[in-house]
């Protein structure tokens, strides 16, 4: 909560002295208008346009796994988590410029097989891309924008089960582990993802009120993770990949020109497939489908607050391997978070 106030007084510092300091508060920023219309930046992707600003995410999320396969039966497995994102844009010329991307995630498992079977995790991403703008039209209210973006995350996973399974399966060796002092070394996992994204951007004026922002992007991801395993003593590296394609669009409605109301209201649509591979299970298929919607106002041009919900529909099952090696999966998983929005365009 500091944290957040301490970005939202930030953020607002320059909207509540620009009165006093400039004329310039209710001219649109270089970059943010065309064809007349202030655009949004979207919650689901990127945006074309080229500008410089800061902004803050403060939200809350809730992942569910229905009927996962936990050994003799199926549970519905959920977790709560909270996230603090900051993303960064400069713009180094009217057609380049620079982002930074950073957001801390901590989940948690809310029910006691949720604990047990999942436990919690506390992710850092960190990304810096460039973006390239390669048409802009005023008069047919068109940009397009080339971005490319390489990330780094790291993660350490609270693992519970995998902790009780040795027991089970080396009760000697992992209670002598225990009682030295290495429990640690089973109930966390590090991991880390490298990952390398590029993509098209559109943003389309369609008169004063109405936008259309779209994208098609790729990415590429290489994970490691570093479990511990108790016959070898010592952690063994496991890798995986996946490759995404991801086809995203967003609608938006200003009720200010037409109304003389200062609220925006955007709807996004994101339709994710590509392909995983996963330690001792087959590749995996992606096919998902994201819907989101943000409230803004939009009386201040240089100014986005608003409030942001959106929810990932038919994500790819959890799976699991049976010790006869049999692969079972859970239903599709759900995820669905809510933001703060605070964003200020210089």
């Amino acid at each position: 909560m500091r944290t957040l106030l301490m970005a939202l007084g930030l953020l607002l510092a320059p909207v509540m002295t620009a009165r006093a300091v400039s004329s310039d508060e209710d001219t649109p920023p270089r970059g943010r208008q065309l064809g007349g219309h202030t655009f949004q930046l979207p919650i689901l992707q990127q945006s074309a346009l080229i500008t410089t600003h800061v902004g803050v995410r403060e939200g809350v999320a809730r992942y569910s796994v229905p009927a996962m396969p936990t050994g003799v039966d199926r549970r519905d497995l959920w977790l709560l988590g909270v996230q603090s994102t900051l993303d960064l844009g400069l713009r180094l010329t009217d057609w380049l410029d620079l982002s930074v991307f950073a957001r801390a995630t901590s989940v948690l498992g809310a029910n006691v097989v949720s604990l047990v079977t999942d436990g919690g995790s506390l992710d850092s991403v960190g990304q810096a891309g460039v973006g390239v703008r390669l048409l802009r039209g005023e008069a047919s209210g068109t940009q397009l924008t080339l971005r490319a973006v390489g990330g780094l995350t790291k993660e350490r996973q609270l693992t519970l089960l995998p902790f009780i399974q040795a027991i089970t399966n080396n009760p000697l060796l992992t209670l002598d582990d225990a009682l030295n002092g290495q429990a640690r070394e089973y109930l966390l996992v590090p991991g880390t993802e490298k990952s390398v994204t590029g993509g098209l951007f559109l943003a389309q004026a369609l008169g004063p009120a109405f936008s259309l922002q779209a994208s098609a992007v790729a990415d590429y991801a290489w994970r490691t993770s570093k479990p511990f395993d108790a016959v070898v003593g010592g952690r063994v590296e496991q890798k995986t990949e996946v490759a995404r394609v991801n086809l995203a669009a967003a609608l938006t409605a200003d009720m200010g020109p037409p109304l003389g109301i200062p609220i925006a209201v955007m709807g996004e649509y994101l339709f994710t497939t590509g392909w995983r591979t996963e330690v001792d299970l087959p590749d995996h298929t992606l096919n998902s489908h994201s819907l989101a919607l943000g409230v803004y106002y939009s009386g201040r041009p240089h100014l986005q607050v608003g409030l942001g919900a959106a929810a990932t529909l038919d994500a790819e099952p959890r799976r699991t391997l049976t010790a006869d090696g049999q692969t079972l999966e859970s239903d599709d998983t759900t995820l669905t978070y809510a933001q703060l929005i605070l964003r200020y365009i210089f």
